[in-house]
């Protein structure tokens, strides 16, 4: 417990200087307005946090954290992300194992992870979803500014300032990178990669044929925005009817882990002793495995691909 207490203490204060570190980063004042812009740049480079998130960038699950990252529209650093998860996962361990059990304790660790990779998902999903319902007016922009007589990647640009975010973010990311070199092919596929989606691609597989052999474009994306307002409004139905069940899923989650501080609490200790006797790791372990294959039934019964 006394290893547990300074290893808490020490993340809890990395992580406070990576968020002064951070904050300090954002902090526009005239001191750092005064200063070149290579000696920040240099200063900021030197700093042991900025350090730390390189090198966590540079891993393979830390890029894959960051492409999430990204997607889900999180405009923190990595580092933070991990250093927060890690704080909430020690916490729970000395929480969760002082009330119930160290075995709870431990085990409140993967809780944890799960709710925060919980959240990343959940920010993905909605904002692919904004981004999903703003195609119809992407496609009728790109129409428009191509009728018009202008390129493929002028007419990128031209909706990048027209619609808000997400379209407008991911549209401003694709033109800046073909502004500083890179083809419309390559800036258009990263684009796809950063929205899964069947309707974003076909929007793209669009852009790129007629980038490559031309065609018809101006009457492909007219109707490609009216089939992708059908099919946001079959998604608003399917989401809406699919929404009670969802909630359910997650209660029924909730209650599961509550339920056994709501035993503790009126019998306390009964948790540890349960966890002391063979007998009462089998009902511990059944009840887990029960709980754990009703949420993730209820999640694959209400995930539909349409």
């Amino acid at each position: 417990m006394l290893l547990i207490l300074v290893l808490l203490a020490a993340t809890g204060i990395v992580f406070a200087f990576a968020a002064r570190e951070w904050g300090v980063g954002l902090d526009q004042n005239a001191q750092l307005a005064s200063r070149s812009a290579l000696a920040d740049v240099e200063q900021r480079a030197a700093s042991p946090f900025t350090k730390f998130d390189v090198w966590l960038r540079r891993s393979e699950l830390g890029k894959k954290l960051e492409v999430r990252m990204a997607r889900a529209g999180l405009e923190i650093p990595v580092a933070v992300f991990v250093a927060a998860m890690t704080i909430a996962a020690l916490a729970a361990v000395i929480f969760v194992g002082r009330i119930l059990a160290p075995v709870f304790g431990v085990l409140s660790i993967g809780l944890v992870a799960f709710l925060f990779f919980s959240y990343l998902q959940r920010q993905e999903d909605r904002r692919k979803e904004e981004f999903i319902t703003q195609l119809p007016e992407l496609a009728r922009v790109l129409s428009n500014a191509t009728q018009a007589g202008l390129a493929l990647p002028t007419a990128i640009a031209m909706a990048a300032e027209e619609l808000d975010d997400p379209a407008g973010s991911e549209l401003r990311r694709a033109a800046q990178s073909m502004r500083v070199g890179q083809s419309f092919d390559a800036a258009i596929e990263e684009m796809r990669q950063r929205m899964p989606s069947r309707e974003i691609g076909v929007l793209i597989s669009t852009l790129l044929i007629a980038s490559r052999s031309g065609g018809a474009l101006v009457t492909a994306l007219r109707n490609i925005s009216d089939t992708l307002e059908a099919r946001k409004e079959t998604r608003r139905e399917v989401k809406t009817i699919l929404g009670e069940t969802v909630s359910t899923a997650w209660a029924m989650l909730f209650m599961g882990v509550g339920s056994l501080f709501l035993i503790n609490m009126l019998n306390p200790g009964v948790v540890r002793t349960m966890t002391e006797s063979a007998a009462g790791i089998v009902v511990l372990v059944l009840a887990g495995t029960l709980l754990t294959a009703g949420f993730l039934g209820i999640r694959r019964i209400t995930r539909i691909d349409l």
